[in-house]
C-alpha cells in the first residue's frame, strides 16, 4: 500500500559516512541503526513464547528524526519504517489531537507526522513480515486543540471509521478479550498484531495494556538537571537489566510473568543526544555506549533483557539487545 507523506517536507536523511556518527557526534552504539536489518528475527521463537522472555529494542519518542525539530526535541536521526527493519519492536508514538486528527508531538511540538502515517507504516510492515509483533505505547501528548474530539474518541475514530486506517486496525490490533488483561499475550497471539500499550484512557484497558500496569517493571528517569547525572542514571538503567535478566530463570525459564521496561534516554537538563553519545567534547561517556558494553561483558545468552528503550540507537546496540533472545 502506498503510505500517506507527512503534513511537511522532511529534510532527505544523510546517512553517516562513518559508522556511528551524526551531525559532529560519534559513538560505536548509536546513529547508525539503518546497517542493522532483521526484519524477522521473531520469526525464530515458537507460538508459546512469552513476551515476558523476550529481548526486545525500542525507541523513545519513535517519530522525531526530523532535524527541524531542534536538537532539544529530536531523538531520533532515522524513519519509523528503518527502526523496524532494523529490528525494532517497541515504539512511543505520542499524540495531540488536533482540528480532531491526532498528530504526533513531543511535548507541543509537532514532529511533521500523523498519527495515519505511522498506522499505515506499521500495517505494511507487519503485512510483509507477518511472523513479527510491535509494542505501540501511545500517549497522549497534549490537551486537545480546537477539537470536538477527546483523544480516545479520535483514537476509536481511526480504529473503527477512517477508510484508510479501519482496516488495518481490525486486522492488526490486537485487543483483549476483556478490559485490563492480567496476563501479557503469547506471541503467537500477537504474530501480525500490535500490542497497544495504552497511555490514554479508561482504567481498566479496554485497547491493550494500560502502561501503568502491574505487568510492566519500568525504569524511566528521563530528568537530569545536567550530565554529572548520568552515572546514577545508569545504575538504574543496569539495576534494570539486571532485574529483568535474573526474571528469565524463574518458573523453569518461564519467566515472572512481568515485562521490564528500561529506558535508556533522558533529557530535560540535557540534550537527548548528548544522553545517548555523550557530548561532542566526550567528557562523559553516553548511555548507549554504556549500556552496549555492559551487555557485553556482564549479561550472558540466555539472560533476557526486555524491552530497552533507545535515544538515537545504533547497529550494535540493536544487535547486542537481540543476542539475548
Amino acid at each position: 500500500m502506498k503510505l500517506p507523506e507527512p503534513l511537511f517536507a522532511l529534510p532527505t536523511l544523510v546517512l553517516p559516512t562513518i559508522a556511528g556518527s551524526y551531525d559532529g557526534y560519534h559513538s560505536p552504539y548509536s546513529f547508525n541503526v539503518n546497517y542493522a536489518h532483521n526484519p524477522v528475527w521473531m520469526s525464530a521463537f515458537p507460538n508459546s513464547t512469552s513476551l515476558t522472555t523476550l529481548s526486545i529494542p525500542g525507541t523513545h519518542d519513535t517519530m522525531t528524526s526530523s532535524s527541524t525539530l531542534g536538537p532539544i526535541y529530536q531523538c531520533q536521526n532515522h524513519l519509523l519504517g528503518t527502526q523496524l527493519e532494523a529490528g525494532i519492536r517497541y515504539i512511543d508514538i505520542r499524540g495531540t489531537v488536533v482540528n480532531n486528527e491526532i498528530l504526533i508531538h513531543h511535548e507541543d511540538e509537532y514532529t511533521g507526522f500523523t498519527y495515519a502515517y505511522v498506522l499505515e507504516t506499521l500495517f505494511s510492515f507487519l503485512t510483509n513480515n507477518p511472523s513479527e509483533a510491535i509494542l505501540m505505547r501511545l500517549k497522549e501528548e497534549s490537551t486537545a486543540i480546537n477539537s470536538t474530539m477527546s483523544f480516545e474518541e479520535a483514537f476509536n475514530y481511526y480504529r473503527l471509521n477512517d477508510s484508510e486506517t479501519a482496516p488495518g486496525c481490525a486486522s492488526h490490533f490486537w485487543i483483549p478479550a476483556s478490559p485490563g488483561p492480567t496476563t501479557v499475550p503469547t506471541l503467537g497471539e500477537l504474530r501480525s498484531k500490535i500490542l497497544i500499550i495504552q497511555n490514554f484512557g479508561p482504567v481498566p484497558a479496554p485497547y491493550g495494556i494500560k502502561y501503568e500496569s502491574p505487568l510492566f517493571v519500568i525504569e524511566d528517569d528521563y530528568a537530569l538537571t545536567d550530565l554529572g547525572g548520568m552515572d546514577s542514571k545508569f545504575s538504574l538503567i543496569e539495576e534494570n537489566l539486571l532485574a529483568a535478566a535474573n526474571s528469565s530463570a524463574w518458573n523453569s525459564g518461564l519467566g515472572d510473568g512481568l515485562v521490564y521496561l528500561t529506558h535508556v534516554s533522558a533529557s530535560v537538563g540535557v540534550l537527548p543526544i548528548d544522553v545517548a553519545a555523550g557530548p561532542l567534547n566526550k567528557s562523559v561517556a553516553g548511555q548507549n555506549d554504556r549500556t552496549g558494553t555492559w551487555l557485553s561483558d556482564h549479561v550472558d545468552g540466555n539472560g533476557t533483557t526486555g524491552v530497552v528503550i533507545l535515544d538515537f540507537p545504533g547497529k550494535n546496540l540493536i544487535e547486542e539487545i537481540l543476542a539475548r533472545n
